[in-house]
């Protein structure tokens, strides 16, 4: 075989081999909080910005807030705020707030949803993620990543809150007085391969290695 013809094939082996990262794209905007225009530094050195307050909106959420409380605020990892789970910034979400966007998935099928949590000083009641029908709860102090699978066609939203223990507004502000709240961040929702995904992989990986085999078989 040609030297172009190897290098023909090698291409070829390469796209197989290279489909499934192709699903991989994340629906989430911004689902790391990443793209923020400015933060503010108190003279403690604590970096945040409220929400609302000094942006309409986060950027790729729509923010939804019940009154009851202190906002919530997106965070800079650093001395006094600690590590965020995943980069430099992530959002602290309070009692009675929520998030919002709506997705539009490439096709019907199985998405992996995962978000990374974060416990904040005390806390008595959970995370709540909500998308296309299903819902997971999330308990305080979880932390890496929680994973579900949804099946998803067309688009459909997904939801982020932080609702208190007990429906009336005096706990609410109780749990908010005493630092309820959780930080949440790495929010990402990616397509499942299909099983001929795999098999498309597994036979651009077999090609690339029989490739391989054939030129050191000339050398």
């Amino acid at each position: 075989m040609s030297s172009r013809a190897h290098l023909v094939l090698a291409a070829i082996c390469f796209v197989l081999a290279t489909v499934r990262g192709a699903d991989a794209t994340n629906l989430v905007a911004n689902g790391g909080f990443e793209s923020q225009a400015f933060m503010t530094t108190d003279p403690e050195g604590y970096a945040y910005r409220y929400v609302p307050d000094d942006v309409a909106t986060i950027t790729g959420w729509t923010f939804t807030s019940t009154g009851i409380g202190e906002n919530s605020y997106l965070i800079a990892a650093g001395e006094n705020y600690g590590p965020v789970p995943e980069g430099s910034y992530a959002l602290r979400l309070n009692v009675g707030d929520s998030i919002s966007q709506v997705l539009v998935p490439p096709g019907a099928g199985s998405y992996s949803v995962s978000i990374a949590t974060k416990d904040w000083q005390v806390g008595y009641n959970d995370l709540r993620l909500i998308i296309g029908g299903t819902s997971i709860v999330i308990p305080i102090g979880t932390t890496g990543t929680t994973l579900l699978t949804a099946a998803l066609s067309g688009s459909t939203t997904l939801a982020i809150d932080w609702l208190p223990v007990l429906g009336d507004e005096e706990n609410a502000a109780a749990e908010d007085g005493n630092g309820s709240g959780v930080v949440v961040d790495a929010i990402g929702i990616t397509a499942l391969p299909e099983p001929s995904t795999y098999a498309m992989a597994l036979a651009g990986l077999a090609c690339g290695g029989y490739t391989m085999f054939r030129r050191r078989k000339r050398a």
